[in-house]
């Protein structure tokens, strides 16, 4: 790692060397090319971010569209019901009949919109055989440099033994970097942050050996009770203007979706704990909501 003279910034380089051999074949020089990788990451950083931001509003709507349309579906079916029976009651070859046709097509019509609306926003991305403990190192090396700025230490403690699971990487690396950026807010100061994987749920589910935990820790201010009760809600947030309070409601619906489950355990003033627990095989059905 160098330094920058004039800003005293650390640099994170890349040096490639290659040896240059004169007409006898000895070693005549040695070329070197050094690459600045800090800033490509911190680009790859801030453009990973943008995605997040994006994806999060556009889950959001997709969710909101889901909650409306599973709504109207309730009484729509109820009409459709009430518009058969009243069919079978009115006789055919009757203005009225005729009527009560229109609306049983257009009530069908209605209910088919609907179902692609809830089926728009099931997930559709593919999964596969997911190795976690590489998702840790990737989403740690992408905000690796936002943590070192704000004086925060990574500390992992991973098993090595950890099986695959079938899973979305691309997803759940999104579920790892929103904790990640999280617990770097949380500790504008410095602090360590953990990140350990196990098999089992633990203390937390000690029924359930098949799934793979993750804990994210950190050595921040905590979080109080009352935040605590609406973490997971859509559009809360603790940062004001700088937050759009769907990240880890985004985070949660991914979990979920997977079939696991995403809890948190902390105490103002002594830090918090995220536990991610996904099950190995997967989810039971990738069409269920």
């Amino acid at each position: 790692m160098l330094t920058d003279p004039e800003t005293e910034e650390h640099l994170e380089m890349e040096v490639t060397a290659a040896d240059v051999r004169g007409p006898h074949g000895s070693v005549v020089a040695t070329v070197s090319a050094m690459q600045d990788v800090g800033r490509l990451r911190e680009l790859e950083r801030r453009r990973l971010e943008q995605v997040l931001f994006e994806t999060e509003k556009l889950a959001a709507t997709g969710r909101l569209a889901a909650s409306i349309a599973h709504e109207i579906n309730n009484p729509l079916e109820a009409v459709q019901n009430s518009l058969y029976l009243l069919s079978r009651a009115v006789p055919e070859g009757t203005a009225e009949h005729g009527f009560l046709d229109i609306a049983t097509r257009e009530t069908q019509r209605m209910s088919r919109i609907l179902r692609q609306m809830l089926g728009f926003y099931r997930p559709t991305t593919s999964m596969g055989p997911t190795d976690v403990n590489a998702l840790v190192q990737e989403a740690e090396t992408l905000v690796s440099k936002r943590l070192r700025e704000s004086g925060v230490h990574i500390e992992n403690d991973l098993l090595p033994s950890l099986p695959l699971i079938r899973a979305s990487a691309d997803q759940v690396k999104q579920v790892l970097l929103n904790l990640f950026l999280n617990s770097a807010e949380a500790m504008p100061h410095g602090g360590q942050l953990t990140v350990a994987t196990h098999i089992g749920g633990g203390e937390l589910d000690a029924q359930s050996p098949e799934v793979v935990r993750i804990d994210v820790r950190d050595t921040g201010s905590g979080i109080s009770e009352e935040t605590i009760a609406r973490i997971f809600e859509p559009f809360f947030s603790t940062k004001l203007e700088k937050g759009t309070g769907l990240g880890l409601w985004v985070s949660h619906g991914i979990v979920q979706a997977h079939g696991g489950t995403l809890k948190v355990r902390s105490r103002a003033g002594q830090g918090t704990t995220f536990t991610i627990m996904l099950p190995i095989a997967g989810p039971q059905d990738d069409g269920d909501e």
